[in-house]
């Protein structure tokens, strides 16, 4: 039975693929998927990712955590300090994984006293004689260093809380103005991308969400460009993105340093990745691809990578 045995084993091996070649084969099943899954998704996960989910509601537990341990440390002869609710919602974007059901004001104003340390104390005496004098403790601000250290967060949640700071999350309330009607765009060093078309059909924020009706953080403008509008670059960069990105349909992505320009929902490409391009080159043309309920272009301008509204760069 030993020498059938020994013949199947050589049989089967020889059917096998070269060592070499077998080890590629693997990698291509194994790399494909995952390179087709970041392909897709990269554009829509990466806004998430680095923007605080909250709504204005969730938002304002850390605002009122921070003002009520700001006004606590305050007394007769001393102002106190004044705590940023930014940081504690920074902070819990990490701790939470962007689930901001689970924040609440006891949780919201606990992170916050941590930003507060007891530094010394002052008196305040009456005129009696002998006067009559009560002692009240003052505060100093923690770093934010020293809170991520007593939180024991580790080199990439530090990085994660930091990278959303990078930008004033004050949008997260709710407050941002409308764009009003008739408003013209005022050109500087960034370049409107649809010259002479400048009506917004939904600005950058909260908004209900058109298709599922749900309410979503908008990271971009919306542009009432009809179809086949040329599309132009807003700076000089290079396109890092030409193609197709899940929910943004065909886009356009460009680099300009610290910041990208996002133009999505194009029914045409007319430049390639790599490419050097100068403001007021046309790149695309405007469609209703990806997730769209009609032809218009979606512009966003995300600077670290942190989407912010393109409008202030044109006041």
């Amino acid at each position: 039975m030993a020498a059938p045995a020994g013949l199947l084993a050589r049989a089967a091996l020889a059917l096998l693929p070269e060592p070499e070649k077998a080890v590629k084969w693997v990698l291509v099943i194994i790399l494909a998927p995952v390179a087709l899954l970041a392909l897709l998704f990269a554009g829509p996960i990466t806004i998430w990712e680095r923007v605080p989910i909250a709504s204005p509601e969730q938002v304002m537990i850390y605002v009122n955590a921070a003002r009520v341990v700001s006004d606590s440390t305050k007394s007769p002869c001393d102002p106190g300090v004044t705590v940023d609710w930014q940081p504690l919602l920074a902070i819990d974007a990490v701790r939470l994984d962007q689930d901001f059901s689970k924040a609440n004001p006891a949780r919201a104003e606990e992170l916050a006293r941590m930003f507060i340390e007891k530094a010394g104390s002052c008196e305040v005496c009456d005129g009696g004689d002998p006067p009559s004098c009560t002692s009240y403790p003052t505060y100093r601000l923690r770093s934010l260093d020293e809170v991520l250290d007593d939180l024991r967060f580790n080199a990439k949640q530090r990085e994660k809380v930091k990278n959303i700071l990078q930008v004033d999350l004050s949008f997260l309330l709710g407050t941002e103005p409308g764009v009003p009607d008739g408003w013209t765009p005022v050109e500087g060093n960034v370049k409107w991308p649809t010259p002479g078309i400048n009506a917004i059909t939904s600005p950058f924020g909260y908004r209900i969400d058109p298709v599922n009706g749900n309410s979503s953080f908008h990271t971009g403008v919306d542009i009432a460009a009809p179809m086949g509008t040329p599309v132009h670059a807003a700076a000089d960069g290079v396109v890092a993105v030409a193609g197709w990105m899940g929910n943004f349909g065909y886009a356009v992505y460009i680099e300009h340093g610290d910041m990208v320009t996002i133009y999505a929902h194009l029914s045409q490409i007319a430049v390639q990745r790599g490419q050097q391009v100068k403001a007021g080159d046309v790149i695309a043309y405007s469609g209703n691809t990806g997730k769209s309920t009609g032809p218009h272009l979606h512009f966003e301008v995300r600077v670290h990578g942190q989407p912010v509204n393109p409008i202030n760069y044109f006041k």
